[in-house]
């Protein structure tokens, strides 16, 4: 699976969804409320047209919906009334697992 139309080849890393999925989890800690929308310009890159110059292509939404869908079902983020926000308890569990990360590195 791709993970945009523009990219050529599918992940090497096995573990991209679950590298993404952290990643996105993050992204909701920082800045709040976002949806699909947002995490395809945030997840998106440069697009080859040839000969002609760069310009920026969104990513896979598909990706971001079924990472968003996983995520509410574990119960890290909840649908709020402007896109997906991090719940309470969400919020508790990713800064454990920030304690645990900075304490081993």
């Amino acid at each position: 699976m791709k993970t945009a139309s523009y990219k050529e080849l599918a992940p090497y890393d096995p573990d991209w969804f679950y590298i993404r999925a952290a990643s996105m989890a993050r992204k909701l800690y920082v800045s709040g409320n976002m949806g699909v929308g947002a995490f395809r310009k945030n997840y998106g890159g440069a697009r080859n047209d040839g000969v002609c110059r760069f310009h920026h292509a969104i990513g896979s939404g598909s990706v971001a919906r079924a990472i968003l869908k996983q995520l509410e079902s574990v119960g890290v983020v909840e649908k709020g009334p402007k896109g997906r926000r991090i719940t309470p308890s969400g919020q508790r569990d990713l800064d454990r697992i920030a304690g645990r990360v900075a304490v081993s590195a």
